[in-house]
């Protein structure tokens, strides 16, 4: 299906839907949109050259360190 029909038959579903099962859509389409934010913020954060670098073999020191509390 194509975005248009996609959005057609969407109105046409929530056109017929009571109050209370237009908030429980409102409620997921919400949270579909935030989860897709967070999963491109997270993707940002772990291609950052700070992310990379905090993994890179130089900083394995700090796995020898704090052994102790990941145990």
């Amino acid at each position: 299906m194509q975005k248009f029909e996609l959005k057609q038959k969407f109105e046409a579903i929530i056109k017929a839907l009571p109050e209370s099962k237009l908030k429980a859509v409102i409620d997921f389409a919400s949270y579909l949109r935030d989860r897709e934010e967070s999963e491109e913020f997270l993707r940002i954060q772990m291609n950052s050259n700070a992310y990379q670098e905090w993994l890179s073999s130089e900083n394995d020191i700090y796995d020898e360190i704090f052994k102790d509390e990941i145990e």
